[in-house]
C-alpha cells in the first residue's frame, strides 16, 4: 500500500502538513494531491486526460518533452457540430479572479477529429469526445515556464492545460475543457482531474484460427474484477455490434460470423461508468482462412481397468477423405501422448499403448488437425474418462487362492488460495488529507479511513490466519534532520470487519495507534519496526474487509517537502 503526504511553508513559524496514501510531503503552494482553488474553472464544460501513444493514460512525464503527451482527450463535447481541436497551456494567476483573462500560449495545431489512426481507444473516445493529437513540433512544458514563469506566490508551479474546439471553418470556442499539472524540477504531474485508477483488459478469440463463415466467440476480461462498464468490441476500426456490459466477474462477451479471409486485428475497448476508474484495450490478432468442410472426431478407448496393460487409442474422422493427423492427449496436458498413431484405413487412428498408462483417473481426448486448412476444419473429440486400479499383488496371482480383492477410490482436494489485497497504489493513493498543527502545538496530525483490507480464502481446512503490517520511514529524499519520519509516527487504528457472503469466522482486531512525537514518554510504535498484528481470523473460509483510520502524527521540525513511504500487509 503507497500512503503520500506534503508539508507546504506555513505562517507564525509553524508548518502544516498535507497528506496523500502509497505516503507522500512539498513546499510552497498547492499540496500535491489538493485539487487546484480555481478548479472547476467557470469557463470549463468538461476536463482532459493525457495519453501515452499507446493509449495508455499517463499522469506524470517531463516537462521538457515535445509534445508533454501523445493524446490529450476531452471528457464532454464543447460546442456541438466542432471537428478540430487545439491545446492550450495557461498561467494561473492569482490576482486575476477570471481564468478566461490568464497569460496563455497554444503549444499545439487543431487536430481534426473522429480520429481513423492510432490506438482503438483513443479513435473510439474521439468518436464523441474532442481529441488533440501531438506533434514533434508542439511546445513543451518548459517552453511555456520559460515565457510564463510561475514559480511564486500560492498558486506557484501550478499550470492549466486547456482544449478548446472549432468548425472546420477555424471559428473557436470561447468555452474550453481544463485539466491541470504541478510541477516539481522537471517533472509534471497531473492534480486535476483526479488520475483514475488503472484498469486492465485482455482479450481472446476461439476458434483460433477459424474458417470464413465459422462463428467466433470474443471474450474481454476487466480486472480489476467487479468495475462497471462496458466494453465495445471493434475489428480494425469497426465496431462490431453495440457496447457490451460486463458482468460481476468483469467478463463481457459478443459472438460474430462475419470475419472475412484475412489477419484481424481485434479489440476491446473498456470504458468505465465510474470516473474512479481509466478505460483499458485489449487486442487479440484472429486469423481467419477460407471457408472449409466441418470434421468431426470420436474417440474409442479399449482397455481392461489394469494399470500397465494394453490400451488401444481409436479416433475417427468424419468424412473420412480429410487428410491430416491425430494427436490424444491425457488429463489436460498440453503434450500429446507418445507413441506412433497408425491410420491403416482412411477417416481412423490408432495409437495402441502395449505398455498401457499409470493407476488412477484418466481423461483422454483425440484432436485431429488437417493437412489443408482451407480444405478441411480441425476438430477434436470429447473427453473419455476412466481408472485404472493397480495391479494385483502377491496371493492373488495363483489361480484358487484366497485374497483380498481391493478397490481404489480417488478424491483431490485441492490447496487452494489465500489472497490479500489493497485499493491503494502508487498510482491511485490513500490521501490522508492536510496535517494541521494540534491544539498542543508539538505535533503535525492527518488521519484517513483505509477502506479496505480484503482477505479472500477458500484453502480446504477452515484454517486460521493472521494478517500483519508494517510500515517504512516517510522521506522526502533530503538529508536533512527534518527530511524523514519515523514509521512509528504512523498508526492503524478503530478496525471494524465487515463479512462478505459465505464467511462465519470470528475477526480479532488489534490497533496500532502512532506514537506521539509530542510526548517522549510515549512508548507506542505504531507500524515502525518489526510487522505488527492487525487482525487474526479463527477461521476463514470466504471474504471479509477489515477498515481502520490512518493517522500520522509528524513533528514539528519536519522541514516542507514532498514525503513518500509504504505500508505492507501479509497474511499467513
Amino acid at each position: 500500500m503507497f500512503v503520500r503526504t506534503r508539508i507546504s511553508a506555513a505562517t507564525a513559524g509553524f508548518l502544516t502538513l498535507a497528506t496523500s496514501v502509497g505516503i507522500v510531503l512539498a513546499g510552497g503552494g498547492i499540496a500535491s494531491a489538493a485539487t487546484p482553488p480555481y478548479e472547476p474553472d467557470p469557463n470549463a464544460v468538461g476536463t482532459l486526460n493525457f495519453y501515452d501513444a499507446s493509449g495508455n493514460q499517463i499522469t506524470s512525464g517531463s516537462i521538457n518533452d515535445h509534445p508533454i503527451a501523445a493524446y490529450v482527450v476531452g471528457s464532454a463535447t464543447v460546442r456541438a457540430g466542432d471537428v478540430q481541436a487545439a491545446l492550450f497551456e495557461a498561467q494561473p494567476n492569482p490576482a486575476v479572479s477570471n481564468p478566461a483573462l490568464w497569460n496563455l500560449d497554444q503549444p499545439s495545431g487543431f487536430t481534426a477529429y473522429p480520429l481513423t489512426t492510432g490506438p482503438a481507444n483513443i479513435q473510439t473516445l474521439s468518436q464523441t469526445h474532442p481529441v488533440v493529437k501531438g506533434a514533434a513540433t508542439d511546445l513543451s512544458a518548459a517552453d511555456f515556464i520559460a515565457e510564463f514563469p510561475n514559480t511564486s506566490g500560492t498558486l506557484a508551479n501550478l499550470y492549466q492545460y486547456r482544449i478548446k474546439t472549432a468548425t472546420s471553418a477555424g471559428s473557436q470556442t470561447t468555452a474550453y475543457l481544463s485539466g491541470d499539472i504541478l510541477v516539481s524540477g522537471t517533472t509534471w504531474t497531473q492534480v486535476y482531474p483526479t488520475a483514475a485508477a488503472a484498469t486492465t483488459t485482455t482479450l481472446v478469440a476461439a476458434p483460433s484460427p477459424a474458417s470464413v463463415g465459422q462463428t467466433v466467440t470474443l471474450t474481454a476480461t476487466v480486472t480489476p474484477s467487479g468495475t462497471a462498464g462496458s466494453v465495445q468490441f471493434m475489428d480494425g476500426a469497426t465496431n462490431l455490434g453495440s457496447p457490451v456490459a460486463v458482468n460481476g466477474s468483469g467478463v463481457a462477451t459478443t459472438s460474430t460470423s462475419s470475419l472475412t479471409q484475412a489477419t484481424h486485428s481485434l479489440s476491446a475497448v473498456f470504458t468505465p461508468t465510474s470516473s474512479s476508474f481509466a478505460g483499458s484495450t485489449g487486442t487479440f490478432s484472429e486469423v481467419v482462412n477460407p471457408a472449409a468442410t466441418p470434421t468431426t472426431t470420436g474417440l474409442a478407448v479399449t482397455q481392461d481397468g489394469v494399470a500397465g496393460h494394453d490400451v488401444a487409442l481409436t479416433a475417427t474422422v468424419a468424412p473420412s477423405a480429410a487428410a491430416g493427423t491425430v494427436a490424444f492427449y491425457d488429463n489436460g496436458s498440453s503434450t500429446a501422448i507418445p507413441g506412433t498413431v497408425t491410420n491403416p484405413t482412411a477417416g481412423s487412428f490408432v495409437l495402441d499403448l502395449p505398455a498401457g498408462l499409470t493407476a488412477g483417473s484418466h481423461s483422454v481426448v483425440a484432436k485431429f488437425s488437417p493437412t489443408s486448412v482451407t480444405a478441411f476444419q480441425a476438430s477434436q473429440s470429447t473427453p473419455q474418462s476412466f481408472v485404472l486400479q493397480a495391479p494385483q499383488q502377491g496371493a492373488c496371482l495363483n489361480t484358487g487362492s484366497v485374497c483380498t480383492d481391493v478397490q481404489n477410490i480417488v478424491a483431490t482436494v485441492g490447496t487452494g488460495t489465500l489472497v490479500i489485497s489493497t485499493p491503494y497504489s502508487a498510482t491511485s493513493p490513500l490521501d490522508l488529507g492536510t496535517l494541521a498543527l494540534d491544539s498542543t502545538g508539538t505535533k503535525l496530525v492527518g488521519a484517513a479511513t483505509f477502506d479496505h483490507i480484503t482477505v479472500t480464502d477458500n484453502r480446504p481446512g477452515n484454517l486460521p490466519y493472521t494478517v500483519a503490517a508494517v510500515a517504512t520511514a516517510l522521506s522526502d529524499g533530503g538529508s536533512h534532520a527534518g527530511s524523514t519520519i519515523d514509521s512509528k509516527y504512523l498508526g492503524l487504528t478503530n478496525l471494524v470487519s465487515t463479512p462478505g457472503t459465505g464467511f462465519t469466522g470470528v475477526v480479532t482486531p488489534t490497533n496500532n495507534p502512532a506514537a506521539d512525537p509530542g510526548n517522549p514518554a510515549d512508548t507506542n510504535t505504531g507500524l515502525g519496526g518489526a510487522p505488527h498484528t492487525v487482525f487474526a481470523v479463527d477461521h476463514g473460509l470466504g471474504s471479509v474487509g477489515v477498515l481502520g483510520t490512518v493517522t500520522l502524527q509528524a513533528p514539528t521540525s519536519t522541514e516542507a517537502g514532498l514525503f513518500a513511504g509504504t505500508i505492507t500487509f501479509t497474511v499467513g
